[in-house]
């Protein structure tokens, strides 16, 4: 089975961000380059939707592999961190970490085993060079 997912761009001519994202889903936001490569602060910025578009997907993934396993989550959150550096062909993100806080009442084993499998089925992840360090948190 196939899958497509089409997002627009259209610039803007005002100097306040580079354009306007809208996907085929219904979500539309401005966004612009990083204040770190000359963007503004406060709109969405490729780099950061690449760490999000991680973390959103390592964490659906997640539910879905507690579900499947009958692992009953008291709560659950997580931070992600994307490190850019520079490489042969230019900055690259080289690692993304993620941090899961999860509050279960399971042995540690089984649910680090969650969590990786999460990390191994992860579209976003599977889709990815970049290395993915998972350092949990388990409550």
């Amino acid at each position: 089975m196939t899958y497509q997912y089409t997002s627009k761009i259209r610039w803007t001519p005002e100097d306040e961000y580079h354009g306007t994202i809208s996907t085929e889903k219904g979500f539309t936001s401005t966004f612009d380059k990083p204040s770190e490569f000359g963007g503004k602060d406060g709109t969405l910025n490729p780099e950061d939707a690449f760490v999000a578009s991680l973390a959103m997907c390592y964490s659906i993934t997640v539910k879905e592999i507690c579900d499947k396993m009958r692992l009953e989550v008291d709560d659950f959150s997580l931070t992600a961190k994307g490190i850019i550096e520079d490489g042969e062909e230019g900055k690259v993100f080289t690692k993304v970490y993620i941090y899961p806080s999860i509050k279960i009442d399971c042995p540690d084993k089984k649910t680090l085993r969650a969590l990786e499998l999460a990390k191994d089925n992860c579209l976003i992840s599977r889709s990815l060079k970049t290395d993915i360090i998972i350092e949990p948190k388990i409550l």
